[in-house]
């Protein structure tokens, strides 16, 4: 991978984090405690935080730990975490009637 393209992935991942964590602290600020009553918001919340510790975990020098397997893995699984929540757009498609007339 080129040095450009991974410039770009780290820049996109801030800026995505960003875009979501906004969103997450509107609808905190619009809803109150029955934002967490919805368990696609505690999982988008859960995702924004999980990003939010990876970002801390990309810049945090290494040599401090002493558990290097565990901050090397931890990242991988965030991403994880970040990929399911697409399937919140797989669920939303299913009772959209308009896109179900597509399909």
């Amino acid at each position: 991978m080129s040095l450009a393209y991974s410039d770009f992935l780290e820049g996109s991942n801030i800026v995505f984090t960003m875009v979501f964590g906004i969103e997450a602290i509107l609808k905190l600020i619009a809803y109150g405690r029955s934002y967490f009553k919805n368990s696609w918001n505690q999982f988008d919340f859960f995702v924004v935080l999980a990003s939010i510790f990876d970002l801390v975990l990309l810049n945090v020098d290494m040599q401090n730990f002493g558990n290097k397997a565990l901050i090397e893995k931890g990242p991988q699984l965030v991403k994880l975490a970040r990929i399911l929540r697409v399937t919140r757009i797989v669920k939303l498609a299913g009772k959209a009637k308009n896109l179900q007339a597509i399909i």
